[in-house]
């Protein structure tokens, strides 16, 4: 098995929606004083829950897969890879983060087996109930409070961490409904369900707006909270991507899915998080 598969097989440039939101949690705990070996620890452990989470999503819908024409060329259906290599795989995941956890504080490391748990069960929902793509949202969002109980060993009681919590999950959501145009039918056809099988795709998408609306809502509400002109600079290319990666959508055409979701989202994470550096840096001189 050679690394470029297991990075592939990991979707490793996923992880570009996770890690800015978990640092500026990071950020936020920090107050513009960082502790760059305890940032390392959250990249080593933000990189290995987000492998953990994929291989796990892999091998519960393997079977689904293997029907789908989209991922027959994904290493699991192709045989490429076997499902005992999966699961031994999924292990030393896992305990690269746990050994991570516990490295940044015994807080965080008795915390962890919840990360675990929501990676496990965000699978099995999507044969529950369309809005999956809340609980992986959530579950994505949780990262925002890790980041910041990896520096602040404490319940956080500050309003701006939890505006970020709740703006980061509704913006993966929002997203993840789009994704999701594609496998339509053949999710429906299997009983799979997301807003897009449940709702239609005129629905999903009006959905997909609103909730993308109220993370821009949670951005902006932030913005009075860091009372910063390089934050609220920051929001004008976010709203514009926001806003791009729902005006190109095309569904009938599989491009325009794939262009919305990468072209934009990629780069939403890492302005928002530099826009949060720079507000706490300002504030910190």
């Amino acid at each position: 098995m050679k690394l470029k598969d297991i990075v592939e097989y990991i979707k490793l440039e996923h992880t570009v929606f996770d890690l800015p939101f978990v640092f500026s949690g990071a950020v936020l705990a920090s107050a513009g004083h960082y502790d760059y070996v305890k940032l390392l620890l959250i990249l080593v452990a933000t990189t290995f829950a987000r492998a953990t989470a994929m291989s796990v999503n892999r091998i519960e819908g393997l079977k689904f897969d293997r029907l789908n024409p989209r991922k027959k060329e994904w290493l699991l259906v192709t045989g490429k890879m076997r499902v005992g290599t999966a699961v031994t795989l999924t292990l030393i995941f896992g305990a690269i983060f746990e050994i991570s956890a516990f490295l940044l504080n015994s807080f965080v490391f008795i915390l962890s087996p919840i990360v675990l748990f929501l990676f496990v069960t965000d699978p099995f929902l999507k044969r529950i109930t369309p809005w999956r793509h809340i609980y992986m949202g959530l579950t994505i969002g949780v990262g925002v409070l890790a980041g910041y109980l990896a520096i602040t060993p404490a319940f956080p009681q500050t309003w701006p961490l939890y505006l970020i919590f709740f703006a980061s999950s509704l913006w993966i959501a929002g997203f993840d409904m789009i994704y999701t145009i594609p496998d339509m039918e053949h999710d429906r056809n299997l009983g799979l369900r997301t807003v897009m099988t449940d709702y239609g795709i005129k629905r999903g998408l009006f959905l997909s707006n609103l909730i993308h609306a109220l993370t821009f809502a949670f951005f902006l509400v932030l913005g009075f909270y860091l009372r910063s002109v390089f934050y609220f600079l920051s929001l004008i290319p976010i709203s514009i991507l926001i806003f791009y990666q729902h005006y190109i959508v095309n569904p009938d055409d599989p491009r325009s899915i794939k262009v919305s979701f990468q072209n934009s989202n990629t780069f939403i994470g890492f302005i928002f998080l530099i826009g949060v550096l720079l507000s706490v840096g300002s504030q910190a001189l």
